[in-house]
């Protein structure tokens, strides 16, 4: 992991093709749409009102976007044999991120926090 997930800057291609463990290039558009689409779903499951740079700070959130790319990428072609939907550390990594945005956007805006 670098210093680029703790500015907020979130997954690229390039850093996800270091964490597949990937030698080309070839796939960096690919990688590129994998991360949106975590992103979008990661999001979409938590609260899509929250701007995706506010997400890209919690370094949880980026790697919850490694997990889930790396699922799509090594599942490709495959997803229909698959018995689990996700892996399980992602659902665990949803259910934290959920609640530290929650708690910090509601100190944010001074409301509850839960």
């Amino acid at each position: 992991m670098t210093d680029k997930y703790i500015a907020g800057q979130g997954v690229t291609p390039e850093d996800i093709q270091q964490y597949l463990n990937l030698d080309s290039d070839g796939d960096a558009s690919v990688l590129a749409g994998m991360i949106s689409t975590a992103e979008e779903a990661i999001i979409g499951a938590i609260d899509d009102t929250i701007d995706v740079g506010i997400y890209r700070e919690y370094p949880l959130f980026n790697q919850a976007v490694r997990v889930l790319v790396d699922f799509m990428y090594y599942s490709r072609g495959t997803l229909s044999d698959q018995t689990k939907a996700y892996p399980p550390s992602y659902a665990y990594m949803i259910n934290s991120i959920r609640w530290k945005i929650q708690r910090d956007q509601a100190a944010k805006t001074g409301g509850n926090n839960g």
